[in-house]
């Protein structure tokens, strides 16, 4: 009976995981994922320029709260985090992205990350990519996708963003 139910429940496990985009080997390589408000801020303001004009320099910052993770090793599930980024921002577009990610876990231990982009989503959202290169995860890809307030682009494209708030995940991968 025990053969039969893996049998039959092992071909519907693998197909919700690859519904939800998770194959075998990014499955192997998921090290957490964490879910954390966040605040973001901008200066100048983030515009909606119209192409082809370069998109300004922007300084971005904010920071966060993680207010709980799935860690399968163990560790830390809550912490706070701060970022500092440059680059050719629009309300659309992320170019020239450089910048840090660093994350205090409620343990003390930290993890420091090195931003290797910005990925434009729909609605405005926008996904940041970092690689970790110091503490805890070292290695893995880092990526944190914004949830922000519909309204926030919007804002942009009408009168500029100076700042934003909203719920993000964080997903932590080994390469």
């Amino acid at each position: 009976m025990k053969r039969l139910f893996t049998l039959l429940t092992a071909p519907l496990i693998t197909a919700a995981l690859l519904l939800c985009g998770v194959t075998p080997a990014t499955a192997a390589g998921l090290d957490g994922t964490c879910t954390a408000t966040i605040n973001l801020g901008f200066t100048p303001p983030v515009t909606g320029v119209l192409l082809p004009s370069p998109a300004p320099v922007t300084h971005g910052t904010g920071n966060g709260t993680i207010t709980t993770c799935v860690i399968p090793g163990g560790g830390a599930t809550t912490g706070t985090f701060t970022y500092d980024l440059t680059g050719n921002l629009t309300c659309v577009t992320a170019q020239n992205i450089t910048g840090t990610f660093d994350i205090t876990w409620a343990d003390t231990t930290t993890s420091h990350a090195t931003v290797t982009g910005l990925i434009p989503g729909a609605g405005g959202a926008l996904a940041l990519a970092a690689t970790i290169t110091s503490g805890r995860f070292t290695g893995d890809q880092i990526t944190v996708a914004n949830v922000r307030d519909p309204a926030a682009l919007l804002t942009c494209l009408l009168s500029g963003l100076s700042s934003a708030t909203g719920i993000t995940s964080l997903t932590f991968t080994s390469p």
